[in-house]
């Protein structure tokens, strides 16, 4: 039977029959994916200045590392790497995207970065990202007072996560 499903995190909808492991869009966990009729509008959140301030840095943080990806899309020449660095750069424009929104604000365009033409090169790289990313989330999910940021962040972090497993698979 055909079953509508949203995330929670980011709010896209997943047309199946059955619930995805993962949001298809922005690579959270199963628990945070609902019927469509469930699924609540969170959009700008009321933030404290500090939220917002690490909202704005990751932004940022994801802009960029879905412009790092994305090239490193564009140089390799083996087909699971470009699928993987594709796939790591749609989920950190997702990331961005969401964040904008919790913020109201429309979301920036990403900045112009380059990445090597080795593939190895490029996948260390994507560790030490992922590596960052995750202890900057942490850090937000357990100082951030508002419930939504303290959820987001730590969808963020446990996607983050998965990225570094499998970044370290392919180094």
């Amino acid at each position: 039977m055909f079953r509508p499903n949203r995330c929670q995190i980011c709010g896209e909808t997943y047309l199946g029959t059955q619930k995805p492991d993962r949001c298809p869009f922005c690579g959270a966990d199963q628990r945070h994916i609902v019927m469509a009729t469930e699924w609540v509008d969170h959009g700008k959140v009321d933030l404290s200045e500090q939220s917002y301030k690490d909202c704005e840095r990751s932004v940022e943080l994801e802009l960029d590392n879905m412009a790092f990806y994305k090239c490193a899309a564009a140089k390799t020449k083996d087909q699971i790497m470009e699928s993987f660095f594709k796939r790591l750069s749609k989920h950190e424009g997702e990331h961005a995207e969401l964040l904008a929104e919790m913020m109201g604000i429309e979301e920036p365009d990403p900045p112009e970065v380059s990445c090597s033409d080795d593939d190895r090169e490029n996948m260390a790289e994507a560790h030490r990202r992922e590596k960052r990313a995750i202890l900057l989330y942490q850090a937000i999910a357990n100082r951030a007072p508002e419930p939504r940021m303290q959820e987001v962040f730590r969808a963020l972090t446990d996607i983050e996560s998965e990225h570094l497993i499998v970044s370290s698979t392919y180094r």
